[in-house]
């Protein structure tokens, strides 16, 4: 209490300062040309230095914002006092991973997380906007709105916290007279889990949750002969933990019934149960070990005919074995999901807004990569940096909103050097990417070549530009593509930043975007409206 009377006697009544983004966009294509524009900024106000109100918003004026679900123009302020925080537009909240689970959503939000032992968070908004039907898309969709809140308490040897949501579709959101083979069902979902932490003694940690997730996939019938279906799912895990100086051990188990989902969260594993055995050691102090070894099988309810049966496993290691050398390696069969672009689409983007629309999410099956970093002993003039890395995954493709297959096995291996002048502030670096993708549709292999050069001057200029060769081969055809990309920035009295760049790429793939070239401004500005006379002072020398 003492700490924060003096933090407010000490401060200014109001502090204000933020920054301003804008961007701009000149894409040219063989028979067409197109302008866009993105505009982001933030403000954050503090009154008597202890209570923060930040605000942030982002435009575009870019047509791929017309029929999303989650619009990318947004704007969200969120004011702080202590510990508690007001969400305001849009925002994403974590209840547990059986309710809401990182949702975003529209409208407003509460928190409550201080140094006494209870929390709380609550929201309430849109998590869709309703997707009217069309000749183009049968993406069509409901406006789903909802709310939930969450209580806990925690102490040093228990917690304990509670949460509940409430989700549905609204009905008459969407009009599908004229596209009835679009029509899709509105549902409607509650769920809730009570989620336990208990430490008996100092070593062990016994912890668990249970949930419960009642959803009807069809709130509103047709008529009587289709009522309304409503499933109650069940799910829950608990684990124990053993804990000592050198590392730990415990063990785990989780059920997930069949199709358990909520409407809180993009993606749920279901259909699973799994015991497994967790560690973790320090090996040495130039090494350290963790995994999870366990049994997990689906078919809970003995409906399908075959049931699928595995030796679960997840294993990380990293080492220093001599100095300036770092080694990394891991593997594991746990499914998780990532939103997972071929090396196609990332060389062919014009920029690092393009497909922020994208709903696209990968399920990771089989992870297992290894990496490898040295740096030579730097000098006063030049210091050099070797990395090597190689992954391989099998996934499988799913939808925001829709579920399809599409299976994939992805092999990746890199090899990279880098070089700095650190005199004349020069960095020159040379990578090599070899990439193989097998897909249940198509196979392809690409080589890549990238140099990059870039050069900084003392007035605040700098000066970049990469060049990358792609050669390609797929089950059909053969064929090159060409990136090059130039950028110079200037950075002005440590608030203003701006930077013009350039990117051509020359791709025979795709013969409506033969030869694609884009022109990319860029302004930042950091700013301060009223602010400490000594942080003035300092930005401005």
């Amino acid at each position: 209490m003492s700490q924060s009377i003096e933090t407010i006697v000490s401060s200014r009544p109001v502090t204000m300062g933020g920054n301003l983004s804008y961007n701009h966009n000149y894409e040219m294509l063989p028979d067409s040309s197109s302008s866009y524009y993105y505009l982001s900024g933030s403000l954050n106000t503090k009154f008597f230095g202890v209570v923060d109100v930040p605000v942030s918003f982002s435009y575009t004026n870019n047509k791929f914002t017309k029929n999303m679900a989650m619009p990318f123009n947004r704007f969200s302020l969120s004011p702080s006092y202590k510990g508690y925080t007001v969400y305001i537009g849009y925002n994403s909240m974590t209840f547990s991973k059986y309710t809401m689970s990182g949702h975003d959503y529209f409208g407003g939000g509460f928190g409550y997380s201080g140094s006494g032992p209870w929390s709380t968070e609550a929201f309430f908004g849109r998590l869709r906007k309703a997707i009217m039907p069309d000749s183009s898309t049968n993406d069509a969709g409901y406006a789903r709105i909802g709310g939930g809140l969450k209580v806990g308490y925690s102490s040093d040897r228990y917690g304990i916290s509670v949460n509940a949501i409430k989700i549905h579709d609204r009905e008459n959101s969407v009009d599908f007279t004229g596209f009835e083979d679009q029509y899709v069902a509105p549902k409607d979902n509650t769920a809730a889990s009570i989620s336990l932490n208990v430490k008996p003694l100092n070593c062990i940690t016994i912890a668990g949750e249970y949930a419960v997730s009642q959803m009807n996939e069809n709130s509103q019938p047709i008529s009587e002969n289709t009522p309304s279906t409503s499933t109650m799912y069940h799910a829950f895990d608990a684990n124990i933990t053993y804990t000592a100086a050198i590392g730990s051990i415990g063990v785990s188990y989780d059920r997930l019934p069949p199709n358990y989902e909520t409407l809180g969260g993009y993606y749920f594993a279901e259909d699973e149960e799994q015991v497994a055995v967790n560690l973790s050691a320090n090996i040495s102090d130039k090494a350290t070990l963790s995994g999870s070894f366990g049994y997990r099988h689906d078919n809970l309810d003995n409906q399908q005919t075959v049931t699928n049966k595995s030796f679960a496993y997840s294993l990380d290691a990293s080492a220093t074995p001599v100095e300036r050398l770092s080694l990394s390696a891991s593997v594991n069969n746990d499914q998780s999901y990532t939103n997972l672009r071929d090396n196609i689409e990332q060389l062919t983007m014009m920029s690092e807004f393009e497909d922020l629309d994208t709903n696209e999410y990968s399920r990771l099956n089989l992870t297992a990569s290894f990496g490898a970093n040295y740096t030579t002993k730097p000098s006063e003039i030049i210091s050099n940096s070797f990395t090597s890395s190689f992954s391989y995954n099998t996934t499988s493709d799913e939808q925001r909103y829709d579920t399809t297959t599409a299976n994939s096995n992805i092999y990746n291996l890199n090899l990279g050097s880098n070089t700095s002048f650190l005199i004349p502030k020069i960095s020159a670096g040379i990578n090599v990417s070899m990439s193989k993708t097998d897909t249940e549709s198509q196979k392809y292999k690409m080589l890549t070549l990238t140099g990059s050069l870039s050069k900084s001057f003392a007035c605040g200029l700098s000066l970049s530009s990469a060049y990358t060769y792609a050669a390609t081969k797929t089950d059909t055809l053969n064929s090159a593509i060409t990136n090059l990309r130039a950028t110079a920035a200037y950075a002005l009295f440590k608030k203003h930043n701006l930077s013009l760049s350039f990117c051509y790429i020359h791709n025979p793939m795709s013969i409506t975007m033969l030869n694609r070239y884009t022109l990319s401004f860029t302004y930042s500005y950091a700013f301060t409206i009223i602010g400490d006379k000594k942080k003035k002072e300092e930005d401005n020398e």
